[in-house]
């Protein structure tokens, strides 16, 4: 599948600056995240940084040119792509070492930054799709559902590695059915907005929706709902386990969705 490197690249950023930003949101809330922890985390995600920008080059026919993209910052959102994630991933390599010393003002401030160039490094990367020769890409839909990835994933995964670690000491169940919610609410309204569009995005809705990766992406949305709410009302279930099949659950439900978005949409 020649768009699986676009899936996973996708997914994964998105995850990564989700993680990012939550780490540094806990940390400046509850400074309670030890330096060893703290930096295992960071490790993790420059690692699947590092991987995530290798992954994105296998799209391209010639690799070792992918440098050249870069070159077209005025006209080309690909290349604000490539450059945003490019500066996001050189301030995530600043933030860990600001948690390999011990420095936790200096992280502070840099997380701000993480914040501000993963935001636009997504909003980047959803605009590349944000065009009328794909009715299905070309509406604030595939905008929110590149940033709603990012709420879905990334907080759980970092809640995920607290909770193991026994550290988490926020309340993160609450935010993550939030985002589920709201994951549903836009798949609703892109999909009903696909079938009163134009011929070509009325074809990718039924597409999609005769697929059976769709409708189990929604078993996924369901299943993981009923587990965090479990755990939201429960305490004593907030467990490493319950948010490991969580994050699973809805990992694996970020990846057929994502797979629908580039394999069922119709070109004008």
């Amino acid at each position: 599948m020649h768009d699986l490197p676009l899936v996973i690249f996708t997914i994964l950023s998105q995850l990564i600056i989700g993680a990012f930003v939550t780490l540094w949101w806990i940390d400046r809330k509850t400074k309670t995240i030890s330096q060893k922890t703290g930096l295992m985390i960071s490790v993790v995600l420059v690692l699947l940084t590092g991987i995530s920008l290798l992954v994105s080059m296998l799209h391209l026919g010639q690799p070792l040119h992918a440098y050249r993209a870069i070159l077209n910052l005025d006209e080309s959102w690909l290349s604000r792509e490539i450059a945003f994630y490019g500066l996001f991933f050189f301030l995530s390599l600043i933030y860990t070492w600001f948690w390999y010393k011990g420095q936790a003002e200096n992280r502070s401030k840099v997380g701000w930054g993480l914040g501000v160039i993963g935001a636009l490094a997504i909003f980047s990367s959803a605009m590349i799709y944000y065009i009328p020769a794909f009715p299905a890409w070309n509406s604030l839909s595939t905008v929110l559902m590149f940033f709603l990835t990012s709420l879905i994933l990334g907080p759980l995964f970092v809640g995920l590695f607290l909770q193991i670690r026994k550290e988490l000491k926020v309340e993160l169940t609450r935010f993550s059915i939030g985002s589920i919610i709201a994951g549903i609410v836009v798949l609703a309204i892109y999909v009903f907005s696909l079938f009163g569009g134009l011929p070509e995005a009325v074809a990718t809705a039924k597409l999609m929706t005769s697929q059976f990766i769709f409708w189990l992406r929604i078993l996924t949305f369901i299943l993981a709902f009923f587990l965090l709410g479990m755990a939201y009302k429960n305490k004593g279930m907030r467990t490493a386990s319950i948010y490991s099949v969580a994050f699973a659950v809805l990992a694996i439900s970020e990846f057929l969705g994502r797979l629908q978005f580039y394999d069922t949409a119709v070109h004008l």
